[in-house]
């Protein structure tokens, strides 16, 4: 093993210096100074844009698919490694520089300008603005990079680290200096912002503000500055937060309003909403000029000037979280966006209600679920008007998506009707099946349409889980419920898109994927199908498709599942569902087996394009490598010789399987024979006696026809293979029919004459048996005995 491994490695290393890119590569022991080297990235102005180091590779990161850059030239000399991916939210660009050449990165009218700087100083050849330069906040940090693209996730291409990637719309020059902290570091970039994760906790999200970074767990890490409070609170608000002071429930709970001024509007909208009326809250906000504060006569002190603006200040704060609040409340969520910014969406006493706007609009359940149960007590704290309005509904989101942590902090639900659907999710994934099962059928029987509804579908989810009822039978009883017949009212939207996600899971598991992608192509990401969730439905019906082996029930081999598709069939549904799949490793898995299914059906390019993303998005070394000697494999079929020397380069790692550091190895060769270096190749197998290689190199011997070379390792391939009797497979025929035909052409007639004993009459088959016949005859007499 420790042999092979050695091998494969010294022979990658040696076949690399004799490529396509050799010439490039010799030219790296110094920083070229000339001539001036340039590269123009032809992104439109819609298009943001990171450019960063990651090892030996300079990285362009576009936060839009770019199918037209897929054939992007780098010319030749400097850029001439330039490698570009497409994925389905992203376009990354790669050049091997490992020299680390000083580069500048500007934007011109047609795109975006990569050239050597030559004025020795690395960075934008435009004058950066403030963008990088970090802002403290409560619970968050805040980079005011005002024309920032869609935030991006990937690993890192050299270590496979997650990196969180806000691109630029404009420029901004980028981090010049890199800086860390508890857990997440800032990298040097050139052009955008770029956060290595250290922690699973840290993420990164765009705002109207800025891009902001915080850490999302029961308890978090102290990202940002504590929490202060600008002002003096009463005693009721001290003991709660900000959220208190802003709501008006400072009020609701004993504090009196200053007896000397009428109540303001903001006033009068804070109590309608304490009182659980959030739409009449709205009016009266929607109603609220600008200021309602008295002009400051000339007179004024400057005392009392600073402590009306305070006041105004805070009454315009409040104001803004009130409405945002009261608009989620209501059910519009398209005016509670100030809940996800950077002032409200990471402090601790808000972050509560930006769990809330990311569970109502659909975001990530991991995100919100955590939020929300870390905020589960701030909310039951809440006036009883407001707390019915939220806390169940939340209650329910965790107990359906939390993780078990998360699940855990509804362990003293309160003991009212409005919890008991939450109650009885928890008890099934407690495991206690039984006393789930009765509460969700008593619930069956709601008063509320709704919850009668969601209780219907999670008891035939529950029923399907422990095997109480087949995938088929499941999914019938699914579609009755979508039916709603002998219901008094409409089946409600939310409990529709929960029944379609169950029938869709109970179609897949009774190896119907036609009917489970079609359920799922009606469902819209939203609070009871969150995004990431609806994506793991379609990655596991996408996983049935590309691995039939990993449904759950299908026999060996998959047959039920797959055997109503045809090739193309079952190709056509993978290819078109693909973009549904949240990018990550898990896709990058199903991207690498998809790749094999257009490789083994001739499809080079899809193949090339599969293997491709798959590398890019897998962060395991080994899964990388692997995909990586896929696509040198596609590549080296399609002739694409330098994307396969590319692909082989990155596939080197000490620590690769030696399975697959051996088929790297074989790849290599095959690489350096296509680049006009046989002779390379086979003295860096000379010492591999698998059968495999064996193979190789008597292929190399044949192209070159170097017949007596090849009739040795041929003759030794075939000395261990080819049984001495009993009827021949077809692999062992062919074998034998090729080694008689490099004797004939080496003229070796003591290999033929060896060959026809052999075979003791044994049939070769018909064409190759006179085939075989007429070398025999051609062998010129030695002695009577012939």
């Amino acid at each position: 093993m420790m042999r092979r491994a050695a091998a494969c490695l010294v022979l990658m290393q040696g076949v690399a210096a004799q490529t396509v890119l050799a010439p490039l590569r010799a030219a790296y022991g110094a920083v070229p100074s000339s001539p001036h080297a340039s590269l123009l990235l032809p992104f439109d102005a819609r298009t943001a844009v990171a450019a960063f180091w990651s090892g030996p590779d300079f990285v362009v990161v576009a936060d839009q698919p770019l199918p037209a850059l897929s054939h992007l030239s780098g010319d030749h000399g400097l850029f001439s490694s330039l490698d570009v991916t497409v994925l389905e939210r992203a376009t990354v660009i790669r050049l091997y520089l490992p020299a680390h050449p000083q580069l500048s990165f500007s934007r011109q009218s047609d795109g975006w300008i990569l050239q050597t700087d030559v004025s020795g100083h690395a960075g934008s050849s435009s004058a950066p603005s403030a963008g990088s330069m970090p802002v403290f906040m409560p619970g968050a940090v805040l980079f005011s990079q005002k024309q920032a693209g869609r935030v991006l996730m990937l690993p890192d291409p050299a270590s496979g680290q997650r990196l969180l990637i806000a691109p630029s719309l404009g420029v901004t020059g980028g981090v010049p200096q890199g800086r860390r902290a508890e857990g997440y570091s800032i990298r040097p970039s050139l052009e955008g912002l770029v956060i290595a994760a250290d922690s699973p906790q840290i993420a990164l999200r765009g705002t109207a503000e800025g891009v902001v970074l915080d850490a999302v767990a029961l308890d978090p890490l102290p990202v940002g500055e504590k929490e202060a409070s600008s002002e003096p609170a009463s005693a009721s608000v001290a003991a709660h937060g900000a959220d208190w002071v802003w709501l008006g429930f400072g009020s609701a709970g004993g504090d009196q309003k200053a007896s000397s001024r009428q109540p303001s509007r903001l006033d009068s909208a804070q109590t309608a909403f304490a009182a659980g009326q959030p739409w009449q809250a709205l009016r009266v906000l929607d109603r609220t000029p600008a200021s309602e504060a008295p002009a400051t006569s000339t007179s004024t002190s400057t005392s009392t000037s600073t402590s009306t603006a305070t006041r105004n200040d805070t009454a315009q704060i409040a104001g803004t979280f009130l409405h945002a609040a009261a608009s989620l409340l209501a059910g519009h969520t398209g005016q509670a966006q100030d809940l996800n910014d950077a002032r409200f969406g990471d402090a601790p006493a808000t972050r509560v209600w930006r769990g809330l706007y990311l569970m109502q609009t659909g975001q990530n359940s991991q995100t919100a679920s955590t939020l929300l149960a870390a905020g589960f007590a701030q909310m039951q704290a809440y006036p009883a008007a407001v707390r019915a309005l939220m806390v169940p509904q939340a209650a329910t989101y965790v107990a359906r998506f939390g993780d078990a942590a998360s699940a855990a902090l509804l362990d003293s639900l309160p003991d009212e009707s409005a919890y008991d659907l939450a109650r009885a999710l928890l008890q099934a994934r407690a495991g206690q099946a039984e006393t789930a099962r009765v509460a969700l059928e008593n619930l069956t029987a709601s008063s509320s349409a709704q919850t009668a509804a969601y209780a219907r579908a999670a008891l035939v989810g529950l029923m399907l889980e422990k095997d109480m009822l087949a995938p088929a039978t499941a999914a019938e009883a699914y579609g009755k419920l979508l039916e709603n017949e002998g219901q008094p009212s409409a089946l409600p939207s939310g409990p529709k898109a929960t029944i379609r996600l169950g029938q869709a899971h109970a179609f897949a598991l009774a190896g119907q994927p036609q009917a489970a992608l079609a359920v799922l192509d009606r469902v819209l990401a939203g609070p009871d199908v969150p995004e990431d969730v609806l994506s793991s439905a379609y990655l596991a019906i996408l996983r049935g498709l590309v691995f039939p082996e990993t449904v759950r029930g299908a026999p060996a081999g998959g047959a039920a599942l797959v055997a109503p598709l045809s090739a193309a069939e079952r190709i056509g549904l993978i290819a078109a569902h693909l973009p549904h799949v949240e990018d990550g490793p898990a896709k990058a898995k199903l991207l690498a087996g998809y790749g094999r299914l257009r490789l083994a059906g001739g499809r080079l390019d899809a193949a090339m394009a599969a293997f491709g993303q798959a590398a890019l998005l897998q962060d395991n070394p080994v899964a990388k490598a692997d995909a990586e000697d896929l696509l040198a494999q596609a590549a080296l079929q399609a002739h694409r010789l330098d994307v396969a020397q590319r692909a082989l380069d990155r596939a080197r790692h000490p620590g690769l399987p030696e399975d697959l550091a051996t088929q790297c190895a074989y790849d290599a060769a095959r690489l350096a024979v296509a680049l006009g270096d046989p002779d390379r190749a086979l003295s860096l197998l000379e010492r591999d006696e698998t059968d495999a290689g064996l193979e190789l190199r008597g292929q190399v011997y044949e192209a070159q026809k170097r017949w007596p070379q090849a009739v040795v390792v041929l003759g030794r391939l075939a000395a261990r293979s080819v049984p001495e009797d009993g009827v021949l497979t077809e692999r062992q025929q062919a074998l034998v029919s090729r080694l008689a035909t490099d004797a004939a052409a080496a003229q070796d007639s003591a290999t033929l004459l060896r060959l026809k004993g052999w075979l003791a009459g044994r049939t070769l088959g018909v064409e190759r048996d006179e085939q075989f016949a007429m070398q025999i005859r051609s062998i010129k007499p030695l002695s009577p005995a012939h």
